[in-house]
Order: C-alpha cells, then sequence, then structure tokens
C-alpha cells in the first residue's frame, strides 16, 4: 500500500507525516508548492499507483479566511484533485474534516449526532464530505471529525491550550473571553495523529467518525492548570468582556478510540508533554 498525504505544510500534516517515517511507512507528501490544488489542470500530475491511500489534510483554515471566497477555494480543492487523478487505483481515502460541522447548539456530540454547521468553515467540510461521498465507494471512504487541537507546532494559535501557552512564553498573561466559562474537548495533537496512522492500517474501518477526548474543560480550568505547570500567580488572567452566551460541547458515545483500542492522553499529560 502506498500513503499520499495532501496538505503536508499544516499543523496536523507534519506530526503525521513524522509519525509515518518513524514507524517505516513510506508517505508521499503533497503541498500547494507542489500542486496547487485550485487550479482545475495541475502543471504536475500525481500518478497514483494502484492500491493507494489518501490522507486529505489540505485545506485554507478559518485563520486565512472565513468568507464565501475562502469557501469556494476549499471546495474547489477536492473537486480538482478527484479530477486530476485515477480514481480507481485509490484504496482508501481519509478525509479529516472537523467537528464544526456540528451546531454549537448541540452541547452533546456523538457519532449519531447530525451534521449542521453554523458557519461557512463548517459548511465546506460537510460539502466536502458529500461530494467525496457521491465519488468514493463506501467501502474506501473514511471521515474523521476531531474537535480543536493543541501541542507542539500548531500553526493558528488557537483560542485554548495553544494561545495560553503561548502568551505565557511571550511573559504575557492568559487572555480569557468573558469569564472562561465556555466548555470544550481538548484533543492533543499526537493523538489524532496516531487515529490517522493506525486508521490507514485498518482494512475494514470506514464510514464517519467524531475524534475527541470525552473530557471537556472550561478555559479558566485549563488556564489555571498552565499556571499551576509554569509556576505563575493566580492573578496573571486577564478576562476579557464579551457578550456572548456560555457555550459547552461534550462528546461521548464515540466509537473510533473502541474500535482502533485506543486511549486518548488526558489534559494534564497533555499539558505537561507540550511544555517540556
Amino acid at each position: 500500500m502506498i500513503n499520499y498525504l495532501l496538505g503536508k505544510n499544516g499543523f496536523v500534516a507534519k506530526k503525521t507525516a513524522k509519525y509515518f517515517l518513524k514507524k517505516n511507512k513510506k508517505i508521499n507528501l503533497i503541498g500547494s508548492k507542489d500542486i496547487d490544488l485550485t487550479q482545475k489542470k495541475f502543471k504536475k500530475k500525481i500518478n497514483l499507483k494502484s492500491n493507494s491511500n489518501i490522507i486529505f489534510l489540505s485545506a485554507i483554515t478559518p485563520d486565512k479566511g472565513k468568507d464565501l471566497f475562502t469557501f469556494d477555494k476549499n471546495i474547489s480543492m477536492v473537486i480538482n484533485f478527484l479530477n486530476n487523478v485515477n480514481l480507481k487505483n485509490i484504496s482508501k481515502f481519509i478525509y479529516i474534516s472537523s467537528d464544526a460541522v456540528y451546531s454549537l447548539k448541540e452541547q452533546k456530540i456523538s457519532d449519531k449526532t447530525l451534521p449542521n454547521p453554523d458557519d461557512l468553515y463548517g459548511l465546506m467540510h460537510l460539502t466536502r464530505e458529500y461530494i467525496l461521498k457521491k465519488v468514493i465507494a463506501p467501502n474506501k471512504l473514511l471521515i474523521l471529525r476531531p474537535t480543536i487541537m493543541y501541542g507542539i507546532g500548531d500553526t493558528h494559535n488557537s483560542y485554548g491550550p495553544n494561545r495560553f501557552i503561548s502568551q505565557l512564553k511571550n511573559n504575557q498573561k492568559i487572555k480569557l473571553f468573558g469569564k472562561g466559562l465556555d466548555l470544550r474537548d481538548h484533543l492533543y495533537i499526537d493523538d489524532l495523529v496516531k487515529i490517522i496512522y493506525k486508521s490507514s492500517l485498518k482494512k475494514n474501518l470506514f464510514g464517519e467518525y467524531a475524534v475527541a477526548s470525552k473530557k471537556s474543560f472550561k478555559f479558566i480550568d485549563v488556564a489555571k492548570k498552565l499556571l499551576i505547570l509554569k509556576n505563575k500567580p493566580k492573578n496573571f488572567i486577564e478576562f476579557i468582556k464579551v457578550n456572548n452566551k456560555v457555550s459547552k460541547r461534550y462528546f461521548s458515545n464515540l466509537r473510533i478510540g473502541k474500535i482502533l483500542k485506543f486511549k486518548f492522553t488526558d489534559l494534564n499529560s497533555g499539558l505537561n508533554k507540550y511544555l517540556n
């Protein structure tokens, strides 16, 4: 089996590629400088060999745009890729989607929760999923929907552990929206990478799966954990006034961990690894 990873320069992609190589698994990396997926015709062909595994991570992330123009470019990436490769040579297509396909109004998420995105980013991922379902056979398509991730190598400075640790390293106070009472699950990056790796090896694993640690924490509690780990005073937190209502998100009854017999990293261990 030959592995191809699309989107080699992203946070998840770099970690995934490194892990495959660590496991002595060859992986062909394709980034935007190699092939521009937003173009209908590629200057360089992707000659997929038979029995190919595709790991699709290419996307313009929300920090670079949330408008219709970005939405359109993201959709074109998938369409153009599918139009420029021999689909018969694809043995397995692993698409890394996002839990943004679920509405934040849905506080409890399971694998049975129906997608209902609140924004164009979530709608983009869901649209991509639908396109892939129309083109890739069900017994070849695996969709993973990870929640927000944290860990070394983050390129987005996303609100949560990534931004908080960055602020502390710059000797700045942790800035929390409201009173930091919003509740989220935080997925350690290495866990998602291992899930992708194990999924690529498991022949009969197909369908759609949410990926999360299944333990949610308030942002204020995450901040307090970091202050303890960094030996910072309790007042090293700054609250930013917002008018938004407190939002919560829990994950339960997720199948992927059971299927792969995988134990997720708890938040304390993940933050320790991140800092050290």
